[in-house]
């Protein structure tokens, strides 16, 4: 469902079928996406013979060593932490509601969801490493290496999550379990 951003209203009502299960199934490949964007470096910069191969948590960690800890921590939640839960509790509340089952916990997973999907900004990240990578590029020379792909990747799953993680929907299945 389409909702004003504003003032929460529903603008258009999805027609068809109404299911959870393509946000369970993006929902875990999110969460598949998350570990491989974060193992596999994203670029790799060299500057005069000096190479350096960098994580997504490698800029984490340069920032928190330069005393920049609250920006570091806020990278951390909006592009590791955040992400990652707010798929985390989708892939709970859709697979509870899909299977019809009654977890615990499934009203605070859901709230959790509706919560975190505003601190989702990997596909932020994604637009920022462009960018950066188009000013590093004057300084030396950048190659993208697989975590970008990764990075891309997890930016459209998320996006796509975000649009099938019908929350009225959600209401609901938790009303009918209940």
């Amino acid at each position: 469902m389409l909702r004003c951003r504003r003032c929460g209203m529903p603008v258009r009502r999805a027609t068809g079928i109404r299911s959870l299960q393509p946000a369970w199934a993006l929902a875990t490949t999110g969460l598949l996406l998350v570990v491989l964007a974060n193992i596999e470096p994203v670029l790799t910069f060299d500057v005069a013979g000096n190479t350096q191969s960098n994580l997504i948590v490698t800029g984490v960690f340069n920032l928190f060593d330069q005393g920049y800890w609250p920006v570091a921590s806020l990278v951390f939640f909006a592009g590791i932490a955040g992400p990652a839960l707010y798929l985390v509790s989708v892939w709970y509340v859709s697979a509870a509601c899909s299977l019809g089952r009654r977890w615990p916990g499934l009203p605070r997973a859901a709230h959790a969801a509706e919560v975190l999907e505003s601190w989702n900004l990997v596909p932020v990240y994604a637009i920022a490493t462009v960018v950066a990578v188009v000013k590093l590029d004057m300084l030396g020379t950048v190659n993208w290496q697989p975590g970008a792909l990764w990075i891309l990747a997890l930016s459209l799953c998320s996006l796509l999550t975000v649009q099938f993680f019908d929350r009225e929907l959600v209401e609901e299945r938790l009303e009918d379990l209940a």
